[in-house]
């Protein structure tokens, strides 16, 4: 689920404008840890060292937050380590929410042990992470949060590929179709690229298959 057209291309067109997106159009393309190949990269962590551009992205976010979930739908943010953790941590900040961080692995012992903070058990959370490509590492820091018993009612990230097969209730402020969208129609990748990425996203799967990573019915990757 994504925000309104207009805010989304308002948001993919900051991305591009600061610098954000990435290209591999000749030679080997992007590997994601998903095990994806992909001819763009965009590198939602690299905005958090501009004050403005992430004030308004974090703006635009909160309000698809609010008109999604509804105001007061969460008692905590969870951010994800650790690119999702700079912006579940101003969304806690901006809502006076506490704030806990989902480890990759655990440290330590007991029902906490893979966070960081605290929580008592069925605390509503909204989760929270800079992008995702399929949406499994979402799932695997949602199964963690609700292993230490925290009910988790809505995951958020800033960017969605929404181009691979992906669990549901991943709810996104900008895909990559609102990113190609906006380079259509400004100069910010020149001709070559924008077709490569246009067959990218007609068809993700059959272009990661043909450029070296996984393709559909195919999850073992190839690098990382």
């Amino acid at each position: 689920m994504t925000n309104s057209r207009a805010d989304a291309l308002e948001a993919a067109s900051i991305v591009l404008e600061t610098g954000a997106v990435y290209t591999r159009t000749k030679g080997d393309p992007f590997y994601f840890t998903s095990g994806w190949a992909s001819p763009i990269f965009v590198d939602i962590k690299y905005l958090i060292s501009f004050p403005d551009v992430r004030n308004r992205l974090l703006e635009l976010a909160l309000k698809q937050i609010d008109q999604e979930f509804g105001s007061g739908a969460f008692e905590q943010i969870a951010g994800c380590e650790l690119a999702g953790v700079p912006f579940a941590s101003m969304v806690a900040d901006r809502r006076n929410l506490p704030l806990v961080v989902v480890r990759k692995q655990s440290r330590g012992f007991g029902r906490l042990s893979q966070l960081e903070g605290t929580f008592e058990p069925g605390a509503r959370t909204l989760l929270i992470d800079d992008l995702t490509t399929d949406g499994r590492t979402k799932s695997t820091f949602k199964q963690t949060l609700e292993a230490a018993e925290a009910s988790v009612t809505g995951i958020y990230v800033l960017f969605d590929y929404s181009i691979f097969s992906a669990p549901p209730g991943v709810t996104s402020l900008m895909t990559l179709a609102d990113i190609v969208a906006v380079a259509e129609k400004g100069s910010h990748l020149d001709p070559g690229e924008l077709k490569t990425v246009q067959a990218f996203l007609s068809d993700a799967p059959l272009w990661s298959k043909r450029n070296g990573g996984i393709g559909a019915g195919n999850r073992t990757p190839t690098s990382t």
